[in-house]
């Protein structure tokens, strides 16, 4: 019997466990509201460069793999998969942009020092870099493996799931 990718992603064990970036000191600080100002606008504007710059290429590059071919008929398997495929990376290239458009409003509601005072930090770069290399070199797959950890981390740490917080955070580009 065969154990769908998920369920056997889910059941590796790390020498450091996600809690170890989900629930790291940083990240609680900025979901319970007590981070300086500064510190956060910081934070956020490295989310913002994540996902206003690398998130859609990285996508993009994803879609381009999409292995359609005109052998598949219309109504075939690999036709309504492949389909659904675009439609999942469609909705996180939706979502993402949606993303974008709350960092402003959150600079704003919050009072927040401008984001474009700072400069794209080392570990952002390292971290954006990393996904251009598998979406450039990577397969479909290893894009899709990649997609699936980023998401899964980035909503186990989200304090807006939760419900303590209205701002979502996550463990991208700390360091």
């Amino acid at each position: 019997m065969s154990v769908p990718l998920t369920a056997h992603l889910i059941s590796l064990s790390t020498p450091r466990p996600y809690a170890a970036a989900t629930e790291h000191a940083f990240l609680t600080a900025a979901g319970t509201g007590t981070l300086p100002p500064a510190l956060l606008s910081l934070y956020l504007s490295q989310d913002r460069i994540y996902a206003a710059h690398a998130y859609p290429r990285f996508l993009g590059q994803l879609l381009a793999r999409v292995p359609f071919s005109s052998l598949h008929a219309p109504d075939s398997p690999e036709e309504r998969f492949h389909g659904d495929l675009v439609d999942v990376l469609a909705g996180a290239l939706v979502n993402v942009r949606r993303e974008v458009a709350m960092f402003a409003e959150v600079e704003k509601a919050f009072g927040l020092p401008p984001f474009a005072q700072w400069r794209e930090r080392k570990a952002t770069r390292d971290y954006t870099a990393e996904m251009a290399r598998v979406g450039a070199l990577g397969s479909l797959e290893d894009g899709l493996v990649f997609l699936w950890a980023m998401e899964r981390v980035s909503w186990q740490g989200c304090y807006a799931r939760r419900g303590r917080a209205a701002v979502p955070v996550s463990l991208r580009m700390i360091g």
